[in-house]
C-alpha cells in the first residue's frame, strides 16, 4: 500500500444484489442485450448480372436475385423478433427489479452501503461501478493489471441469498391482544479484491430483521427487503472498516510542569483530537506531536493487518536553551 500521506481509500462496488439480479446486471444496463444490426441493405443485381443477355441467363439471374432477397427478408424478420424479445426482457427485468420486494433496493444497495461507511469513517468512499470502463472492471476482477480503474483502490463483490421468513403469534395481556411477530433473515457473502484480482479478504453474514404486527390496531409494516439490505450494508460496513482501518489512540507524557494537554497532534498534516481515538488506515502515516516548551516529536507509525486498535506513546523532552550544552 501507499506510504505516509495523505489518505482516502476508494472502493468500487462491481456488483451488490441477489443472485438473481447479479446474473442480470449486465443485462439491465443493456451490456449483453444490445440490438443486432448486422444486416447492412437489401440484396441487388451487381453490374455483371444486369448486362447478362438471353432470356434463359435472365431467368436463372432474376431467381437466384429473389431467393436471395427472401432469405435477406427472413433474416432480417428473425432480428426484428429478437430484438424485440430481448427488449421486452429488459423491460420485464427492469420492472422487477423495481416491484419485486426480495430484489428492488439491491440497486441502492451501493449508496446504503456509502451512508453506513460514513457514519463509521470517513476514509473509504464508495465509486459505482458506471463510473468506470467495464473492460477494466473484468479485467481487474480476472486478475489482469489495470492501473487506473476510475480511481478505485479495491473492488467489492457482495451477493444476497434467499430470504427466510419465520412468524409467530403471542398474547401480550389479559384482554387477549394478539401480535405478530415475524422475523426476516437473509444470508450475504462477498468478497474484496485489489486491482490485479487478488482476494485481500472474503465475508459471509446473516442480516436479521423483525416486526410486530398489533391484532388491534393494523400498523404499516416496512418492507423487510429494504431493512434486510440496509442491515446488511450496515454489517459490511463494519467488516470493511475493521479491516482496512485501525483506531488509534495516543498516551502523552510531559516534563514536570508543562500539561500534556496542550499538546498538538496531526497525523498526514491533518490535526487530530489526541484525547479520543482517531480512525486510519492500515498503512503508515506521518506523525508530528508538538507542545509548547518540548522538542517536537516526529513519527512514522507502521499499521498491518493485525492491527485493530493501536497507541502510541509520545514522551516529551523540554527544549534546551539557545546555547545550552548537551
Amino acid at each position: 500500500m501507499a506510504k505516509a500521506g495523505p489518505k482516502k481509500l476508494r472502493l468500487m462496488v462491481a456488483g451488490f444484489g441477489t443472485i438473481e439480479s447479479m446474473v442480470q446486471v449486465d443485462k439491465w444496463l443493456g451490456e449483453q442485450l444490445q440490438p443486432q444490426r448486422n444486416l447492412d441493405k437489401i440484396p441487388t443485381l451487381d453490374q455483371g448480372e444486369k448486362i447478362q443477355v438471353g432470356e434463359i441467363h435472365n431467368y436463372i439471374i432474376r431467381a437466384n436475385w429473389n431467393t436471395r432477397k427472401m432469405e435477406y427478408i427472413e433474416d432480417a424478420n428473425e432480428i426484428r423478433s429478437q430484438n424485440e424479445r430481448d427488449r421486452m426482457m429488459l423491460s420485464a427485468l427492469r420492472t422487477k427489479a423495481l416491484t419485486d420486494s426480495s430484489q428492488r433496493y439491491t440497486p441502492l444497495a451501493k449508496d446504503y452501503l456509502q451512508a453506513s461507511l460514513s457514519e463509521k469513517c470517513s476514509l473509504i468512499q464508495v465509486v459505482d461501478r458506471s463510473n468506470a470502463d467495464m473492460n477494466l472492471v473484468e479485467q481487474s476482477l480476472n486478475g489482469d493489471d489495470s492501473s487506473a480503474l476510475a480511481g478505485a483502490t479495491c473492488i467489492l463483490t457482495a451477493a444476497m441469498g434467499d430470504r427466510e421468513e419465520d412468524s409467530r403469534t403471542v398474547t401480550v395481556n389479559g384482554k387477549g391482544t394478539k401480535v405478530k411477530i415475524s422475523t426476516y433473515t437473509q444470508p450475504y457473502v462477498g468478497k474484496v479484491r485489489d486491482l490485479q484480482g487478488n482476494v485481500l479478504f472474503a465475508f459471509k453474514g446473516t442480516s436479521e430483521w423483525s416486526s410486530k404486527e398489533n391484532s388491534v390496531v393494523k400498523s404499516e409494516i416496512s418492507d423487510p427487503a429494504r431493512k434486510l439490505v440496509e442491515k446488511a450494508c450496515d454489517e459490511i460496513a463494519e467488516k470493511l472498516a475493521d479491516f482496512f482501518t485501525c483506531k488509534l489512540s495516543f498516551k502523552i507524557k510531559a516534563p514536570a510542569g508543562v500539561d500534556a494537554d496542550d499538546a498538538t497532534v496531526k497525523i498526514d498534516g491533518k490535526t487530530v483530537d489526541a484525547d479520543d481515538a482517531v480512525r486510519v488506515l492500515k498503512i503508515e502515516h506521518a506523525l508530528v506531536a508538538t507542545l509548547d516548551g518540548c522538542q517536537t516529536i516526529r513519527r512514522i507509525v507502521e499499521l498491518d493487518g493485525d492491527d485493530g486498535e493501536k497507541t502510541v506513546k509520545l514522551v516529551f523532552k523540554k527544549q534546551e536553551a539557545a546555547g545550552e550544552e548537551d
